[in-house]
């Protein structure tokens, strides 16, 4: 089976095994009050594993596309997605799905690599999200831009690659150098591209027709996540909502894990998605 159907509370999606161009995700997502079609390619697809320099003669760039797949643990309201390993980043990785009512999908993403030497000091999995939305439609972020000097506090800032320091990346605020060690062959990334944007807690939202596609991250992981905005995807019209998570120094044979929450409703209020992510962190902080 190359793809199965998923469905929990007021949502219904896909995950396939088989994608064009590789792109695997979460496809066709939707809610029942409002059955939009909004995405240009399957949801967070996993595109890049970052860590090795493109000039190395093993580089694959879209190495997790190329990856053979497979699907298991495949229930009503949820799935694992394989990913096996290639030569160059020796990576196998899994990511579950699994429907939550009313609006919520939970995914946990498991990495393990068996590559000895890691040139740049990390390895890191950057995942895409491309939508059908107003080309330059960027997403709100619990932060602030720290090249701006405000009169008065806010505590969002609205994000599509352009802060005071125009960058493509977001990064966790306080945390000393936080961009990405890179070689001079890698600079045209865009997720190399390091903006003034600094978010407070790991939560971004984007509003499209009426809803609201969110992602968290518990707070324990805050420090290894970025959030990467490309106002236009060029190859697909519309603009990629993007992150990565960062591990530092990996090691052979040890097993990494990042949980994560989609959610995808009905928006109402930067204050509502701020009280979804703090009863989410609570949840996930008491396992």
């Amino acid at each position: 089976m190359t793809q199965t159907p998923m469905s929990g509370g007021a949502l219904s999606a896909t995950v396939s095994s088989k994608g064009k161009f590789g792109w695997c995700g979460l496809d066709k997502l939707s809610h029942a009050d409002r059955p939009i079609s909004w995405l240009l390619a399957p949801a967070l697809t996993l595109e890049h594993y970052l860590g090795i320099p493109s000039e190395s003669p093993e580089h694959i760039q879209y190495e997790p596309c190329e990856s053979p797949k497979r699907l298991s643990d495949i229930v009503e309201d949820g799935c694992t997605l394989h990913y096996s390993p290639l030569p160059c980043s020796e990576v196998a990785c899994s990511i579950s799905y699994r429907m939550v009512p009313p609006h919520y999908i939970d995914m946990r993403v498991r990495v393990q690599t068996k590559r000895e030497s890691w040139p740049l000091g990390y390895l890191a999995l950057f995942f895409a999200t491309i939508v059908d939305a107003p080309v330059y439609t960027g997403v709100t972020i619990n932060g602030f831009d720290e090249q701006a000097e405000l009169t008065r506090e806010n505590p969002w800032v609205f994000f599509n690659g352009y802060g005071r320091d125009s960058g493509r990346t977001a990064h966790p605020a306080n945390v000393n150098q936080p961009e990405l060690e890179r070689r001079e062959s890698d600079r045209g990334g865009y997720y190399y591209d390091d903006s003034s944007i600094r978010f407070n807690r790991p939560l971004f939202f984007g509003t499209i027709d009426g809803m609201v596609f969110g992602l968290m991250f518990p707070s324990k992981d805050r420090e290894n996540v970025r959030f990467t905005v490309n106002p236009l995807a060029e190859a697909f019209g519309g603009p990629a909502w993007d992150f990565f998570w960062v591990i530092p120094d990996p090691v052979p044979g040890q097993t990494w894990e990042l949980p994560l929450r989609v959610i995808w409703k009905p928006f109402q209020s930067r204050d509502d998605m701020l009280k979804e992510y703090q009863a989410y962190d609570s949840d996930r902080a008491q396992e």
